[in-house]
């Protein structure tokens, strides 16, 4: 199903700007940890033993009398999972859902990583009666869109801890620097955190928590204990997910 175009408009706007180099990966529009062959050009220095001759700035070789090295930086693309938490709960409220303010986020995702050429992924466990669905990371509008029509598609699950390892498989356990942005009110979370644990040491994490106002807050669900290596964000749910998306972006948080 389309997206809203006042809703699209809005998408459009929304830069994505790392706080911290990528490592290593393939061409793309962010910097990288890497220097060597790449793109972009940064400096020069002084030939070393076992420098690419490839590389050396002729003109300015002679000028200086020694051999002088031109330096270039790597880039590589992002890859951003989406991973939604389905318990019943993020169903659950009037006039915003937790996974309604969750489609938002993920359709500001998908604009975002458009807009960049980037590549977005989509993970939602499931449990004894459901499969886990898992999408593998594309490019393009026609693939971000169908993501989201599979995420709108899905009904409400109690994923277990074989559940969640299920679903993540083996991600994380080859490459680095992967983005990905949990969605979840906590309630479905139950043995999550072993699991990323060491996925946090590899990738950058962010769980996006829906804050529900006072009056119809639940009780609290229990602390998934997360390591110190997942970032928290915790919005007010009546808050424009978008705009909130937007502010956090360009203040470089991703």
């Amino acid at each position: 199903m389309p997206l809203p175009r006042r809703f699209v408009a809005r998408l459009r706007r929304l830069p994505l700007r790392l706080r911290i180099p990528l490592q290593g990966g393939t061409e793309g529009l962010h910097p990288s940890k890497l220097k060597g062959s790449g793109l972009t050009y940064i400096d020069n220095r002084h030939y070393q033993p076992g420098d690419d001759p490839r590389f050396i700035h002729w003109p300015l070789t002679a000028r200086m009398g020694e051999p002088i090295i031109k330096r270039f930086e790597s880039s590589r693309e992002l890859i951003l999972w989406l991973v939604v938490d389905p318990s019943p709960s993020m169903f659950l409220g009037d006039p915003v859902s937790p996974l309604r303010w969750a489609l938002e986020l993920c359709g500001a995702a998908m604009a975002t990583v458009q807009a960049s050429g980037d590549r977005l992924g989509l993970i939602v466990p499931g449990d004894g009666r459901t499969p886990a669905l898992r999408i593998a990371p594309r490019r393009g509008r026609a693939h971000g869109l169908r993501l989201l029509e599979k995420l709108i598609e899905r009904g409400p699950a109690l994923p277990r801890p074989e559940d969640w390892m299920e679903a993540l498989g083996h991600w994380g356990e080859h490459g680095r620097g992967h983005r990905l942005w949990l969605l979840s009110n906590g309630a479905g979370l139950r043995g999550l955190a072993p699991l990323l644990k060491p996925l946090a040491v590899r990738h950058r994490l962010v769980w996006f928590e829906p804050l529900l106002p006072p009056s119809k807050r639940a009780a609290a669900w229990p602390d998934p204990g997360f390591s110190a290596k997942v970032v928290r964000l915790r919005w007010d749910i009546q808050a424009d997910p978008v705009a909130k998306l937007g502010a956090w972006l360009k203040g470089g948080g991703a």
